[in-house]
């Protein structure tokens, strides 16, 4: 871990009308990593002027101090929320934001937040993620690579996160690497979440787009692909399943998921490989229990979907 006294520092910035979740989440994922006596973390909540500040949920909060460019050495935690879009313009809580990530302090988003960490130019030239509902947000900073398919993203000592539950999983990642596994397990027990539920998943939730789609039908077959991509789920099989032609079947998935049948199989088996390639099976037992039949297909399914080599994504989240 690294070595700060009394424990690492973090400040919280609230701000009117953030998202609770996005601060609480993180904040009690380090608070229950101070265990058995053990003050690993120092969490210090500011907001810009040192006022409280009203969540969104309407929650009252007082902040311990303003928010300033001495950073102590400590990291910085910028939550989300519908208060982001009145921040992003704050000439002052920019430039604090610059020289907060001159220090040797992390700077860390959680959902919209990161549209913060943008506009003071600090995302420029890296990769960032945050809430997918952001995506036309996004399109305002074309310096930075953004990638709304993943829940968490690291760039040297700059995190960004998709948001709500995913600052937790952030957290714990932060856990993780400052106080080791066994500290980060507990801290997952302690707080009922996967462990090892690892930044390159997809923010899409597969089984989301069934409960949306119109009609039974396309829901029914969406929820049988999630549940078992290993099938045989070619067009022909997927018509039949569904009990209407394959044209038919095609219009109305392009309508409800925005994807061919084909497009959306397999994005369902890239992301049920991902969640294999954690553990230690190996990709040949991987490709056919996600549906691929051969680690050559699931090569390049990988290599088209994620921009990234299999073997290079099994080194980072194993």
């Amino acid at each position: 871990m690294d070595n700060h006294r009394g424990g690492r520092k973090i400040d919280v910035l609230l701000f009117d009308d953030v998202n609770l979740l996005d601060a609480a989440g993180p904040v009690q994922a380090f608070e229950a990593a101070n265990t058995h006596g053990r003050n690993r973390y120092q969490i210090q909540f500011v907001s810009i002027d040192g006022a409280p500040v009203r969540s969104g949920c309407g929650l009252r909060l007082v902040a311990d101090d303003k928010l300033t460019s001495a950073a102590r050495g400590a990291d910085l935690l910028i939550p989300g929320g519908a208060g982001v879009d009145a921040l992003i313009g704050n000439a002052s809580l920019r430039e604090i934001i610059q020289q907060r990530a001159k220090t040797e302090g992390r700077v860390i988003s959680v959902c919209s937040g990161a549209l913060i960490l943008a506009a003071a130019g600090v995302l420029d030239g890296l990769e960032a993620t945050t809430h997918w509902s952001r995506e036309e947000d996004t399109r305002n900073y074309p310096n930075i690579s953004w990638n709304l398919d993943r829940i968490s993203i690291t760039q040297g000592k700059v995190f960004t996160s998709a948001g709500v539950t995913t600052g937790i999983d952030l957290a714990l990642s932060i856990i993780q690497v400052d106080c080791g596994p066994t500290v980060a397990l507990s801290v997952a027990r302690e707080l009922v979440v996967q462990l090892r539920r690892t930044g390159g998943q997809s923010q899409y939730a597969f089984h989301l787009a069934g409960q949306f789609a119109k009609g039974e039908t396309l829901t029914q077959l969406i929820e049988k692909v999630v549940a078992a991509p290993h099938l045989d789920w070619s067009l022909d099989a997927l018509a039949d399943a569904a009990g209407m032609n394959a044209r038919t079947l095609t219009r109305r998935f392009k309508r409800d998921t925005n994807e061919t049948p084909a497009q959306f199989v397999e994005k369902v088996r890239v992301d049920h490989a991902r969640s294999l390639l954690s553990g230690i099976l190996p990709l040949k037992q991987i490709a056919a229990e996600s549906g691929f039949g051969d680690i050559q297909r699931m090569r390049r399914a990988f290599q088209r979907r994620l921009g990234v080599q299999l073997s290079e994504y099994r080194n980072m989240f194993t």
